[in-house]
């Protein structure tokens, strides 16, 4: 009996090693999700809220094959379990270069949940990849 036990041990502890090896090699790690794109470097979606008013700040950085990067931002209100834009239109801004922050702000907020959620686009030549990066939500 015991050496059963023994054996489904050892076959477990071989089955975690295999797991983590093929996570590191995904770009996931074991405590959290960390990915890993084809171009960017570094992709952030930061909201803060001072009062009524909402500072949205995304940026985006290339590797160095990087030509061109987009972004559009969308600050957010919760509503139930959905969200909706509290803007008219969004944010839009690009850079031909391989690093692009858009900062812009909202007032006149009222009281409720947000979130800033932004879609970047990032080019190498010809090809692109696209990453939506979506802020920790504040609620004021």
């Amino acid at each position: 009996m015991r050496k059963g036990v023994f054996e489904m041990k050892k076959g477990l502890s071989f089955f975690m090693v295999v797991v983590i090896a093929l996570s590191s090699l995904c770009g996931i790690t074991v405590c959290g999700a960390e990915m890993r794109y084809a171009y960017a470097a570094s992709v952030s979606s930061r909201l803060s809220i001072s009062g009524q008013t909402a500072t949205c700040i995304s940026t985006a950085v290339g590797n160095s094959t990087v030509t061109k990067i987009t972004a559009v931002q969308y600050l957010e209100k919760k509503s139930g379990s959905k969200w909706y834009s509290v803007t008219d239109e969004p944010w839009s801004a690009s850079a031909n270069n391989y690093t692009l922050t858009v900062s812009n702000s909202k007032s006149s907020l009222s009281s409720g949940t947000y979130r800033l959620r932004t879609v970047f686009t990032v080019y190498s030549g010809s090809d692109s990849e696209t990453i939506e990066k979506i802020s920790k939500e504040v609620t004021i």
